[in-house]
Formats: C-alpha cells, sequence, structure tokens
C-alpha cells in the first residue's frame, strides 16, 4: 500500500513559511540591524554563518536519532563528534574562538569540554610559569587529557588561616562546606613528595566531569597537610592543615589507560542530562605525587625546608572562577533566546478556537499567540532575553577590566567582580532555567514531544543553578558586599 499521508497537507492553507513572512511584514524592527548590534561584537555572525556551513555538511553532527541512543552510545557519539571537531580544527586552522563557536553550534558536549576549559585555565590561572611552560603544550596538542577533579560547586575556603580562596569543589561528603574537604595531601619531607589519601568513603572525588572515562590528568584539591615545625625526634610527627590546594595530577597509566596503582576511579552513572559526559568518582590511597605537583603561581611549598609561603594578595586566585562564571552569564542569553524563538515561531503559527468576540463561524482559527495568556508568559521573557545579553556584555567588559588591573597590580575591583559574578551568574541561570520551562508549557501539548527541541535543551541546563555554585548560597556573597 502506498503511503497516502505523504499528499496530505495542513487544513489550513497557509504554511508555516508563508505565516512567518507575514508576521515579520508587519514588524518595523530591522532585523539585520537589531542582529548587528546584538551579535556583530567580536565577529559572532560572520563566524557563525562561516562556521555553520562546515557543520551542517557533517552527517556525524546530526540529531536525527540522537535522542534513540542509550548513555554508552551517546557517550561514543560525543567522543566521535569531538574528534571530528578537532579535525575539522586543523583542517580549517580555527582559532580559540572559532572552537567555541562550533562547540556552540553542535549543541551536544563533549566528553574532551573540561580539558580546554577548566583543566586548561586552572594551569593558566595558577600554574608557575615553569609549570605552564610544561603543561600547556601538552594540553594543547591533546598529548595529554585533563578533567578538573572538583566539577560542581565555587566556594569560598580559607588556604591558611585569614587568607581567602576560590576554587572548585565537590567531594561525596561536602560541597558547600569546602572547609570540611577530607582529601589529604601530606608533605613527605624526606622523599620531597606529596601523598594524597582519601581517609574516607566520604572523601571521594564527584561529579569529575570528564574523568569517568575519557581523561588521564587531572586538577586535584586537596587538604595541604605539612609537618609541624620543630617536633622532636623520634616522635610521630604531627601535621597542620594549610588548607585546600590544587595540584595536577596523572591518574592513569598513558598506555593502557588503566589508573594507577592507588587510584580507583568509576563513572557515577545517568544524570538527569549532558548524557555524553563521563562524570565521576574517585579516591587515593597513599598515592605519591611530586613536589612539582602543586600548583605554585601563588602558593608554595619549599622544596628542601617545606617552608609553606602563601600569595601576597589572595584574591587574585579569583579568576578561573569568574572568568567561568562570566562564560555562564554570557550563554544564559542564547539558551533563553532560543527557548523563546521556538516558542513565537510555534504560537505564531499554531492555531486554537475561533475569536468569539467575531460574529462568524467560519474562517482561520486563532493563533495561540494572539491569546493574551500566553502573550503574558511569553512576551516578557523576550524582553528578559534582550536583558541577560546587555547584562551578560556588561560582566564580560567588568571582567575584561579588572583582569588587566589584576595584572598591573591594582586589586581593589575584585571584591566587586567576586561578588557581580556571584550575583549574575544565580540571577541570569535562575531566569533562564525557569524561562525553558515557561516556553516549553507555551507550546501545549507539543512541548512535551521529542521533536519540540526542548528535550536536551531542558535536562541540560538544568544543572546550571547548581554547578559553579548553588544559586541560593552564591546569592548571599552578594548581599554581603551589600551589607559590609
Amino acid at each position: 500500500m502506498t503511503d497516502f499521508t505523504s499528499n496530505l497537507k495542513p487544513a489550513d492553507t497557509s504554511n508555516g513559511s508563508e505565516i512567518y513572512l507575514r508576521e515579520r511584514s508587519q514588524s518595523l524592527l530591522p532585523v539585520q540591524e537589531l542582529a548587528n548590534h546584538l551579535l556583530s561584537q567580536d565577529g559572532f555572525l560572520e563566524r557563525q554563518e562561516r562556521i555553520l556551513k562546515i557543520i551542517e555538511a557533517e552527517p556525524l553532527f546530526s540529531k536525527t536519532n540522537q535522542m534513540n541512543l542509550s548513555r554508552p552510545d551517546r557517550y561514543h557519539l560525543g567522543l566521535a563528534r569531538a574528534k571530528l571537531a578537532r579535525r575539522l580544527t586543523d583542517k580549517h586552522r580555527w582559532n580559540l574562538e572559532d572552537q567555541k563557536m562550533a562547540e556552540y553550534l553542535i549543541d551536544d558536549v563533549s566528553p574532551y569540554h573540561l580539558h580546554m576549559t577548566l583543566f586548561y585555565n586552572t594551569i593558566q590561572e595558577q600554574g608557575s610559569e615553569e609549570q605552564k611552560r610544561y603543561w600547556i603544550p601538552k594540553a594543547e596538542k591533546f598529548e595529554i587529557i585533563g578533567a578538573y577533579a572538583q566539577v560542581r560547586k565555587y566556594l569560598m575556603i580559607l588556604v591558611s588561616p585569614g587568607s581567602p580562596l576560590t576554587l572548585k569543589q565537590t567531594e561525596l561528603g561536602h560541597g558547600s562546606n569546602v572547609r570540611g574537604l577530607e582529601l589529604e595531601a601530606r608533605w613527605d619531607s624526606r622523599n620531597h613528595e606529596f601523598i594524597l589519601h582519601s581517609p574516607t568513603l566520604t572523601a571521594s572525588k564527584w561529579w569529575n566531569g570528564t574523568l569517568g572515562r575519557t581523561a588521564n590528568h587531572a586538577i586535584v584539591v586537596a587538604q595541604l597537610l605539612l609537618p609541624k615545625r620543630n617536633f622532636s625526634s623520634g616522635s610521630k610527627i604531627e601535621y597542620i592543615s594549610f588548607g585546600p590546594h590544587t595540584f595536577i595530577v596523572r591518574v592513569r597509566d598513558m598506555k593502557s589507560h588503566l589508573p594507577l596503582p592507588g587510584v580507583v576511579i568509576g563513572d557515577i552513572g545517568p544524570k538527569f542530562g549532558y548524557a555524553p559526559m563521563d562524570n565521576a568518582y574517585m579516591l587515593f590511597h597513599q598515592f605519591r605525587i611530586p613536589h612539582s605537583a602543586l600548583l605554585s603561581r601563588y602558593s608554595k611549598v619549599d622544596l628542601n625546608t617545606g617552608e609553606y609561603s602563601k600569595p601576597e594578595n589572595p584574591a587574585v586566585v579569583y579568576g578561573t572562577m569568574t572568568f567561568v562564571r562570566s562564560n555562564i552569564v554570557m550563554h544564559a542569553r542564547l539558551i533563553l533566546a532560543r527557548a523563546v524563538t521556538i516558542t513565537v515561531r510555534y504560537t505564531s503559527i499554531r492555531r486554537q478556537f475561533r475569536d468569539r468576540d467575531e460574529d462568524r463561524d467560519s474562517g482561520p482559527e486563532m493563533a495561540v499567540l494572539d491569546y493574551p495568556t500566553v502573550q503574558i508568559r511569553v512576551l516578557p521573557l523576550v524582553a528578559t532575553t534582550f536583558a541577560l545579553h546587555y547584562s551578560a556584555r556588561a560582566m564580560r567588559e567588568l571582567f575584561s577590566r579588572t583582569r588587566k588591573q589584576v595584572d598591573s597590580g591594582d586589586f581593589e575591583r575584585l571584591a566587586d567582580l567576586h561578588s557581580t559574578s556571584s550575583g549574575l551568574k544565580s540571577l541570569c541561570t535562575g531566569l533562564a532555567a525557569d524561562g525553558i520551562e515557561t516556553c516549553r508549557r507555551a507550546l501545549g501539548g507539543h512541548g512535551y514531544g521529542g521533536s519540540s527541541g526542548f528535550v536536551q535543551l531542558n535536562r541540560d541546563y538544568l544543572s546550571k543553578p547548581t554547578v559553579e555554585g548553588d544559586n541560593w548560597m552564591i546569592t548571599q556573597m552578594r548581599c554581603d558586599l551589600e551589607l559590609d
């Protein structure tokens, strides 16, 4: 039997494209001029158009059957896509901004994502010049694959009494209470090594993206324990905690890819979203790492004496955190814009009921977007998208100015940058996450379907109100500054 459905048309004589054109013709907004105003900065529009053509030509990036795949298959698909993206980078000589655009357009998190973001940026921000010369080329050439072994929260902690430091943390037993992190890094003065040890089950590193199956190196944060000075010879060594510090650690064999002796790594299993990402747990048992593993741009332990030196201004370590949060704010505007675009387009075409105020029993039904109960939900989100855009731009400019000041030795604006990034991260991700769900519901029953475009969008973005600091908690950081 032939498929008769291919000849059927919608009941309305107008098709979707015609409705779009008709609706757009009624607007007085110069669309291209508005697009240039919003997105021409840093060549965004040109870059998007150029790279989109390349991405669309690759069948591997098609999402046609993506939702039907199991999580292991999604992981393997993510690996294949990431490798193809890397080959395209080499072929077309994409710079870093081109690579970010490709990742945005592919719209599926890469298992390698944390390698060139938090792993790379942490070395840049917290590594000494010697460490950067050694590790950065290896990371850029993908000779090593790195993860960040504290992947979900940024909190205020104490490096040493009275010295604030912001790091990204999560262990099974501690998230927000970073001072309670249990992983230990004891200094062995005889062998000039640190010993990483997880004394309890709750000391397990948790949520470590890129680490479950992919990475062979990791940025690891542990309590720095140094021997007490002037202890009696032959007596048991007592240790003093100098708070959490950052180490770069090889955790897998470079040939077999198996965890090294003394290291246990596993995948934590399915999550709400980010199916291709291999989030992990990790524990250490008396695992020795060299003195050079401590990232020492700011904090140092003398190789010979074991003496600890802290940064002159501990606030300089805010850099990685505020950079990530400024990116999250920039991302929020694009995510909400996507949700609003889907909803406005769909509700412009979708027809339900005739206008009860018109004296006729025939004719077209009303567009869903024309109902005030839809407009009151959707149109404020259109305005919110613009507000997020300008807030994100202001946040990025504040970050750039402050980083230049820090590089010149001026730390006056660091506290403001930290609190602003905290407040905006909380506000913007909350508005975007709630806005996505409001848009999905405005589509009615079809918003629940996979073809709506909301399934992965909603699931993946649900992490943002808690990642990089729970929104309820980091909002208090902004309040604290206002009340001081």
